[in-house]
């Protein structure tokens, strides 16, 4: 999809609205003909009381029809542009969802949310709003025009002598307009975006007080804010007060050649003052295009923005499904995030089916990227990854999720219910599913704790609970999943003692009969795993059992020492504590 694709896509065809607005305006002009006739009349003195009463009557008449195609016109264009809003957010959210994660590391949060709530709200503005009145403004001249024709072909030509020098305000302030609109927008989308991140992470800005920096940063880029958008409203009323200069003198060349065609008898005085009221009508909807000018500025620039994700071309349509539970293996994969990133480094594994797997390694080694590209999130640059003998790259998402679980040391909740946190784990799960879940998952107790059982709402990411608290609620929920393999990643790391003897019961029940990789960093977790996998700055060095890499791997026989002395060093803090 290209930029006229989208904007074909989003403005579409309205002709209904279109035609209402149209006879809006034929109802808008007719009275005042009406009125001049009715003027013409009486000054000549051959009017009749029913003649009056007629044309009083068929003002009435036009000024009802104009309201109510006024109204429908408007009733129309909303319904069209909710509509498109609806259908826009709905089209952004799948393909937000089939898009690479590689995507989520080029665009933060704040960006995405802007684009999805703000740019498409400017959307529907432009339709519901901006585009009927730009269209009015663009059709009542044309009418006009046209009928001035009919009353004096002069006159008209008159009538639009400024409109060449409106045309030249416009083109050469085009470029200035379109530039400070854009420096507008570039400082409003970064004050939503450290607004968004002030109050995130307002704990910690409260927790440093005077301090703390990153207060003054936020006022300042609203400072900034507000003189981008007094610059940007500059750029409009500067042209579009030599606009209604320029066009003004369309009514003072009519008025003046009226006069002069009078004089001379060449029109009636009721062609005269109809020209002049035309004339001031017609000037008046060209000077308000000046105005709606920025509609379109606001428009095109959300469109923009809009088409950052829409734009994105969705990699390897994967459409195969019924991807079945086996043995799974990294055939000479390798991977990068992008160039000069990390990089993973022909990886050849193998985790036999229901077997535990461990991955070791530093901080960075590759360990959780190995993970994501087993659940799909990424696909390989070279190489193959397979589940049961069939490569996952041919798969759909749905087909990989069916068979994976994991459970993150970064619990993702939405502020919903427990239970409806919990039944994410499973399409249609009952009560009585979601209990038993989570009383495996040792959290049911402390849920009939609450006032609202597994009702409670729990806050935006799970605010209101704790760590071990939400962590034993992502297991529950992985254990409605049952999916048969099971992927923990760092899964027990910053909890408390208790917590992680409630998490590991719950995780001994959860990983029975399944594939498990586990990354962790304390290494005595993990000492009774069928595989521990050793990895170092993107590559395996090593895999065996722990009897095994003790005896031939230097590396892991390090960092076991390292986590002993550490393991020693807490042994006597607490001990220290006790006496």
């Amino acid at each position: 999809m290209n930029d006229r694709q989208l904007k074909k896509k989003v403005i579409g065809r309205n002709m209904e609205a279109n035609i209402l607005l149209i006879l809006k305006l034929v109802f808008d002009i007719f009275p005042q003909i009406l009125l001049v006739v009715l003027i013409s009349g009486l000054i000549r003195g051959n009017v009749s009381k029913v003649i009056v009463k007629n044309i009083f009557l068929l003002m009435l008449v036009s000024y009802i029809l104009k309201g109510i195609f006024y109204y429908l016109a408007t009733k129309v264009a909303h319904e069209k542009a909710y509509k498109k809003l609806t259908e826009l957010r709905l089209d952004i959210i799948r393909h937000l969802k089939r898009l690479p994660l590689g995507f989520f590391k080029e665009h933060n949060t704040g960006e995405l949310t802007n684009i999805v709530q703000h740019d498409v709200e400017q959307v529907e503005i432009y339709l519901a709003h901006g585009l009927p009145e730009i269209m009015s403004a663009t059709l009542l001249p044309l009418i006009i025009f046209v009928a001035m024709i009919f009353v004096d072909y002069r006159l008209a030509l008159g009538m639009i002598l400024g409109v060449p020098l409106m045309v030249l305000v416009r083109v050469f302030s085009s470029n200035m307009m379109k530039e400070k609109f854009q420096i507008y927008f570039n400082q409003e989308m970064k004050m939503r975006e450290e607004l968004m991140e002030y109050t995130r992470n307002i704990r910690v800005i409260k927790a440093f007080s005077k301090e703390e920096t990153y207060s003054e940063n936020v006022l300042q880029t609203a400072r900034s804010y507000v003189d981008n958008l007094m610059g940007s409203m500059g750029s409009i009323t500067i042209p579009m007060g030599l606009v209604d200069i320029f066009m003004e003198m369309g009514v003072v060349v009519t008025i003046i050649l009226g006069s002069i065609f009078l004089f001379y008898e060449e029109i009636t005085v009721s062609k005269f003052i109809l020209s002049i009221i035309l004339s001031n009508i017609f000037t008046a909807s060209i000077s308000k295009t000046a105005t709606l000018h920025h509609f379109s500025i606001v428009f095109k620039e959300a469109l923009k923005e809009v088409g950052k994700i829409l734009m994105v071309p969705i990699p390897n349509h994967k459409t195969e499904q019924g991807l079945e539970f086996g043995d799974i293996t990294f055939e000479n994969v390798n991977f990068s995030y992008g160039k000069d990133s990390f990089q993973l480094k022909n990886i050849n594994l193998l985790c036999k089916e229901k077997t535990l797997n461990a991955f070791v390694g530093e901080s960075g080694c590759g360990k959780s990227t190995i993970s994501h590209l087993l659940m799909g999130f990424w696909d390989a640059d070279s190489g193959q990854i397979k589940i049961g003998g069939k490569d996952i790259k041919n798969y759909r998402e749905e087909s990989i999720s069916t068979l994976i679980g994991s459970v993150e040391q970064d619990v993702i909740l939405f502020d919903l219910s427990i239970f409806e946190n919990i039944a994410i784990g499973k399409v249609e799960a009952t009560k009585e599913e979601v209990i038993e879940a989570a009383k495996k998952a040792k959290i049911h107790d402390f849920i009939m704790t609450l006032p609202n059982g597994y009702d409670t709402k729990i806050g935006e990411m799970g605010v209101k609970l704790s760590g071990g608290e939400k962590q034993r609620i992502s297991i529950a929920r992985m254990i409605l999943k049952n999916a048969p393999i099971l992927i923990l990643d760092e899964a027990m790391a910053a909890v408390d003692s208790e917590n992680e003897r409630l998490i590991s019961q719950a995780i001994d029940d959860l990983s029975k009969d399944k594939t498990v990789i586990t990354i962790a960093h304390h290494l005595n977790t993990i000492k009774n795993s069928d595989q521990i996998i050793v990895m170092d700055q993107g590559i395996v060095l090593d895999t065996g059992s722990h009897k095994e890499l003790m005896d031939r791997c230097e590396f892991y026989k390090d960092m076991v020492v390292a986590q002993n002395k550490v393991d020693q060093w807490n042994m006597k803090e607490e001990v220290g504590d006790i006496v």
